[in-house]
């Protein structure tokens, strides 16, 4: 009995991303063209952007964080949608390649590219993360629109790009976006990447 090419399709996709775990690890080490990245959106019902640009201090031997979150009904601090992490270790050297030292303190700015995507840069770009323990960064896209290809409806397609999405960093305005190792935890919706340095962030697949 021949099967109509579109259910043998369906029956892989299914097949491929049946067996996922809710915890899926990336690898990393892709590169694309700027022109040719899939950029994951927002939703156009997703909650407005309470702080689209923050900025703390890090301090070698401190551990400290920065959130950027959703606005709740009221106004306030709601849902969170990205978090960096700077450990006690984690700052290595400012961006002209001077060491920090202990107690040394660096500006850190994240902000939001475009409201309606989920694309942030940080700066100072060129600060420099101890490979040994690297910053780490949490971003959540339980509001993206989940019509991941844009093909303009949420289907199996996008079942299966969902496993397949991780954090991309774009080193230099205009080049190439190259994919991070990366914990996407598929049940909660967010995905965790160790970076090394700053410069632009994005979800992809």
């Amino acid at each position: 009995m021949r099967f109509p090419h579109s259910l043998l399709l369906l029956a892989a996709l299914l097949g491929g991303f049946g067996g996922c775990s809710d915890s899926t690890s990336q690898g990393g080490g892709d590169s694309t063209p700027e022109q040719d990245f899939n950029l994951i959106r927002l939703a156009q019902t997703s909650p407005p952007i309470l702080n689209p640009e923050q900025s703390f201090y890090a301090v070698r031997g401190q551990d400290r964080e920065l959130r950027i979150s959703f606005q709740d009904p009221s106004g306030g601090e709601g849902e969170e949608f990205l978090r960096l992490r700077v450990r006690p270790n984690s700052l290595r050297a400012l961006p002209d390649g001077s060491p920090i030292a202990a107690g040394d303190s660096v500006l850190i700015t994240v902000r939001i590219v475009d409201p309606a995507n989920i694309l942030f840069e940080m700066e100072p770009s060129g600060l420099a993360f101890a490979p040994d323990e690297p910053a780490e960064l949490k971003i959540h896209y339980n509001h993206a629109d989940h019509d991941f290809n844009e093909d303009g409806s949420v289907d199996v397609v996008d079942a299966e790009i969902k496993t397949r999405l991780a954090i991309w960093r774009q080193e230099l305005a205009n080049g190439p976006f190259v994919k991070l190792g990366s914990v996407n935890v598929e049940e909660q919706e967010e995905i965790n990447a160790d970076i090394q340095g700053f410069s632009r962030y994005a979800i992809s697949y």
